[in-house]
């Protein structure tokens, strides 16, 4: 007997039982599709956050006032205060190119009768090239360090989304509006201010959310408008090098012990994918267990039928098929149920991670990811289909193999 014989016999058995042998299949197209999309996720968004981070200098290090620990040490509440004094000595470690502070706040920025919530970040404007090498302007310019009343917009917040109009443009007055606890005659209240700046400029998209989601206002403004009492929130240190910034954090850990944050942008993507490695690992785990229901499915749909095609297995031998050619026809419908759900499941999977993005709260609006699809792991998918297809069928194959002819022409 020829493959094409034995490929013909298998599927025409499967097309008798087309219900049942649908459902079998479908158990398997189920867990392929579930890993598939799940991958392809997954994929997409470690993509999104090498590529939001990437628009960061690679030489770049990240200062913050207290160190990112988790457990009994988070508890200590330990943090040094990052002030003037800590710049100065952060600019005297050798391999430091350039020490770069800044405050961060929030508010609503108001132009015309459109507002918006923004991030405002104070800085040296004239060293954001070193921090993210990309940013060009759309029009205008930076803001200068003794401008107190310029402000410098991202994309995304002079191109929002939802306007069919620009939000600001470059020359245009607008308003900034946050709140803030003072103490009044022994009274804590909340009070809101308000702020005029200039629009001196407009960023180029860079697709980056800590770029184009951002106004840029001078280091003088922001200490005096969020009253920082000259407290930075962030200190960048742009050192001579990638290679050199294990030996620069490494210097300013042993000036302040613990008691300050050190990161890189790089090791900030390896903790966020490697978090999000075992959330994806942990769904196509559950993912897995469709297909292995799938592999239960096939056992019982081939040994029931096995059981229907008792007289047809004896008669089938008394005419001459072999042993080892009976157990080939019941594996070659396994693998044909295999080869069916591992194919629609690949499919469904890729147009099911596609659809899904415009249903997760990650896949719309400024936030976007695209689902990125490794041949390699597609190929894993579909071979593990096809393989838990092949091993589950073995039983009924073997128990139809070993099917006496004589037993088997006499059964009703």
């Amino acid at each position: 007997m020829t493959v094409l014989d034995l490929v013909g016999l298998s599927f025409g058995a499967l097309r008798e039982r087309r219900l049942r042998s649908g459902l079998t299949v479908l158990m398997v197209v189920i867990g392929v599709a579930l890993m598939t999309s799940i991958n392809g996720l997954g994929g997409g968004m470690n993509n999104y956050i090498s590529e939001q981070l990437g628009t960061l200098g690679a030489n770049v290090l990240i200062v913050t006032p207290s160190a990112t620990t988790f457990g009994p040490e988070a508890q200590s509440g330990l943090q040094t205060k990052l002030t003037p004094q800590t710049v100065r000595t952060i600019e005297r470690i050798h391999g430091v190119k350039y020490v770069i502070p800044s405050f961060t706040g929030g508010g609503t920025l108001k132009s015309g009768s459109e507002s918006k919530a923004v991030s405002i970040l104070g800085m040296d404007q004239s060293k954001v090239v070193y921090i993210a090498p990309k940013a060009s302007f759309e029009s205008g310019s930076f803001v200068s360090s003794g401008d107190s009343g310029g402000i410098v917009l991202g994309y995304s917040i002079a191109h929002p989304s939802n306007l069919d109009k620009p939000f600001a443009t470059t020359g245009q007055s607008v308003f900034v509006e946050f709140s803030t606890v003072e103490n009044q005659g022994g009274v804590e209240k909340l009070v809101t201010k308000r702020k005029a700046f200039q629009v001196r400029g407009v960023l180029n998209e860079l697709g980056s959310q800590q770029i184009d989601s951002v106004a840029f206002i001078s280091l003088a403004a922001a200490n005096t408008l969020f009253a920082k009492n000259s407290v930075y929130d962030t200190i960048y240190v742009v050192t001579d090098g990638p290679d050199g910034n294990d030996k620069v954090e490494a210097s300013i850990t042993k000036f302040y012990g613990k008691n300050i944050g050190v990161i890189s942008p790089k090791a900030i993507a390896s903790t966020i994918n490697e978090v999000m490695g075992t959330f994806i690992g942990f769904l196509s785990a559950i993912a897995a267990v469709s297909m292995f229901v799938g592999a239960v499915g096939i056992i019982t749909t081939l040994y029931t039928s096995v059981m229907e095609r008792t007289r047809e297995i004896g008669l089938l031998k008394a005419i001459g098929y072999t042993r080892e050619t009976v157990l080939l026809m019941f594996l070659t419908e396994s693998f044909a149920i295999g080869l069916l759900g591992g194919l629609l499941g690949l499919i469904f999977g890729i147009a099911g991670a596609y659809a899904l993005i415009g249903i997760l709260p990650f896949g719309a609006g400024a936030i976007s990811i695209t689902p990125w699809f490794r041949p390699t792991d597609l190929a894993q998918v579909f071979l593990l289909a096809c393989a838990l297809s092949i091993t589950a069928g073995i039983y009924p194959a073997w128990r139809a193999s070993t099917l006496s002819p004589i037993t088997a022409l006499k059964k009703e």
